[in-house]
């Protein structure tokens, strides 16, 4: 089983915004791919981080999920608009605070 979590910051008083994006996502990959996301928000530690994080039987399942949800319509357009924002300066995270992790049952 591979589980996947990533991280990010929160702009300062993007956090509603943050999370609503965060589950227009979850959408997506559960349309495209089947795959549930979940979405969580720091209680502790460096507050306004939030964290999706997915389970996977192989790399494999990944990755085709991955094509799924990134290349499915509502994919494409939303990723379209977020690219937008971040051009735009209206990003609802803090530069380069996207950390991703990939964890194996061992």
């Amino acid at each position: 089983m591979i589980h996947i979590r990533h991280t990010r910051q929160i702009a300062p008083g993007r956090q509603a915004d943050a999370v609503a994006r965060a589950h227009e996502w979850m959408a997506i990959f559960k349309e495209a791919a089947g795959v549930d996301v979940r979405v969580s928000v720091a209680t502790t530690g460096t507050l306004g981080r939030l964290c999706t994080s997915e389970d996977y039987e192989s790399m494999g399942a990944f990755e085709a999920a991955i094509a799924k949800g990134f290349g499915s319509p509502k994919g494409l357009a939303l990723m379209a608009k977020v690219n937008q924002e971040v051009r735009d300066g209206t990003n609802r995270f803090v530069p380069n605070t996207h950390h991703d992790e990939f964890w194996r049952d061992a």
